[in-house]
């Protein structure tokens, strides 16, 4: 499974958000531990992103689907009759909760018009969605036509119960098929270790660049502090306590919350990017400078980190509800003026400068910081992607070719990407000048909705398989944002240099799972209970035990497969 998104899985799991990061895990789960990621929108965005494929090693195999000898048809719109053709699609339903995909919102209601094919909505809250998809593809019965895959890649390949694409895409999909000749990299990456293609990814190259996740902070708080936009663990210590400590809101109570991270310790994790690590992410499995894949939380770095943290825990400067917060709680402290720094996408930080207004903050100026480093480390964030999700046409379906071409409309077409990135014209955007340009309704909408929940509250941004390139003709969204957002666009151009690729390693592999069959399922669980102990002090810290126990679990059998991923990763590129 990919990660859906920090955006979509608002990181990857920002509403699930938007996905769910990673669970305890049995043996097939390791394809998420090797290849993870939250959520992002979304994440944890119950996401992972699925990376090159053992086909593409041939260079036959990484072509895009052009190869087949099958006769190109295409088609043209609309694609069926009015109504001739429902197709049933089973997914999350969308991040922006008060907008049920269900009301047939304006974007879809257009897709239907231009299209003609209608879409019953079978969707559902992340967790409810997953439950329930989840049993019926065990069933393999009673499938969508188009389905939002709740569990691995190589668990519905297995089970036979997906459509492979290649053939359908040659025949029918020229707009899908053009992208992924133009996108060899996202390609390959969407595809299985067999080397066909049997699902879609959500696309987020262009949007991991223009709308970052990393640290935020409240840049008046600072100022009226006197102190400097914090660049070393020490700068952030001094800047949290003076934040509880100095009553930066002005109400004369000591309510402020220094720091207040979602994704649990995860969200934490991110301050080891001060000590060259990555734990948010890649979830701490990351490539030396030597490319020798190391489990980072196993490192005297991360010693370093967790003793750091848990001085901050001690000392009240973290939220001691860390585990249980989320997107909602978040939100409801910075419209109370007591949040002082968090983690989110850039396009939060307008979104947070309103709701503490709101809250009689009239300065308020949320800032996205450059990534802290300790002396010796360069400052480097993750990015978001470049893929999120697997969305798959079952086998059972009676209208296979109706759902590919759907696809390709909404997918990688620029009309339908302009519908699923813009909206609707006159309402969300206008042409100027031959381009599309967002309205003040998206800019700054009337409700003090961010952009994209404000996209999303019509139907765009939405929960299905959609592109934001970073270049192309289905690039043009994520610039949009930033053209009439000079802060945001100064924000996300100081960290553009510092935004390194996450996750770099191949699909894993049927014989790879068979490896990690005698790998104990409770090491997840283990690594979450102790790091989490360490932090509040229930535990004292004993990083020798620590890296013992996993020794015992089997962490090097991860390790080992992990590094043949990585090598194939780089042997592809």
């Amino acid at each position: 499974m990919r990660k859906v998104g920090p955006g979509q899985a608002d990181i990857a799991a920002n509403r699930t958000g938007e996905g769910t990061r990673m669970k305890k895990i049995g043996v097939a789960s390791f394809a998420m531990l090797l290849a993870a990621a939250t959520a992002f929108s979304g994440c944890t965005k119950q996401n992972t992103a699925e990376s090159p494929a053992k086909g593409s090693e041939d260079p036959k195999a990484s072509q895009a689907p052009s190869a087949s000898p099958v006769k190109e048809e295409g088609y043209s719109l609309p694609i069926v009759k009015d109504g001739s053709v429902t197709l049933r699609y089973g997914g999350w339903d969308n991040w922006y909760a008060p907008a049920s995909l269900s009301q047939n919102l304006p974007v879809w209601q257009e897709i239907e018009k231009r299209t003609g094919v209608k879409i019953k909505w079978e969707v559902a809250p992340v967790a409810q969605y997953t439950t329930s998809m989840q049993a019926k593809l065990a069933a393999a019965k009673d499938l969508p036509d188009i389905i939002a895959l709740p569990i691995e890649l190589s668990k519905a390949i297995e089970s036979g119960v997906i459509e492979p694409l290649d053939e359908l895409i040659n025949k029918y999909a020229p707009n899908i098929k053009k992208f992924m000749a133009d996108n060899p990299t996202e390609f390959n990456k969407m595809k299985a270790p067999d080397g066909k293609l049997y699902s879609l990814a959500a696309v987020t190259t262009g949007g991991a660049m223009t709308d970052p996740f990393g640290f935020l902070i409240r840049k008046d708080w600072l100022d009226k502090l006197g102190l400097q936009e914090p660049k070393t663990l020490d700068d952030w210590y001094n800047a949290l306590k003076a934040i509880k400590e100095k009553d930066p809101n002005g109400n004369g109570k000591a309510d402020e919350i220094p720091f207040m991270p979602q994704y649990g310790y995860k969200g934490l994790g991110m301050f080891g990017n001060a000590l060259g690590l990555h734990l948010f992410y890649s979830n701490g499995y990351y490539p030396d400078e030597n490319g020798k894949v190391r489990f980072e939380w196993m490192t005297p770095e991360a010693k370093e980190l967790v003793v750091w943290l848990n001085k901050l825990y001690k000392e009240g400067l973290i939220d001691p509800g860390f585990l249980q917060k989320t997107e909602e709680t978040i939100i409801a402290g910075i419209s109370r003026d007591q949040v002082g720094s968090t983690i989110h996408f850039l396009s939060r930080a307008g979104q947070f400068d309103t709701l503490a207004q709101q809250a009689g903050a009239s300065n308020a100026n949320w800032l996205l910081t450059i990534p802290p480093a300790q002396p010796g480390y360069k400052p480097h964030y993750e990015k978001y992607g470049p893929i999120s999700g697997n969305w798959v046409i079952s086998k059972e379906s009676k209208n296979k070719e109706a759902a590919i071409k759907w696809l390709d409309y909404i997918y990688a077409s620029e009309e339908g990407n302009r519908l699923v990135t813009f909206g609707i014209e006159g309402v969300s955007y206008k042409m100027v000048n031959g381009e599309p340009e967002y309205m003040d309704f998206v800019m700054k909408n009337p409700d003090g909705l961010d952009p994209a929940n404000t996209l999303r509250s019509i139907g765009a941004y939405p929960p299905t398989p959609w592109i934001r390139a970073a270049k192309g003709p289905l690039s043009k969204s994520p610039a949009a944002l930033l053209k009439n957002n000079p802060k945001s666009l100064e924000q996300a151009k100081r960290v553009e240099s510092m935004m390194v690729d996450n996750e770099p390693f191949a699909v894993i592999t049927a014989q790879e799972i068979e490896e990690l069959a005698f790998v104990s399922a409770d090491m997840q669980t283990y690594i979450d209970e102790t790091i989490v102990n360490f932090i509040t002090g229930k535990e004292p810290i004993d990083w020798e035990k620590f890296t013992a126990k996993l020794k015992q679990y089997g962490i090097e059998k991860i390790l080992k497969v992990s590094q043949q991923q990585y090598d194939r990763f780089i042997n592809k590129q």
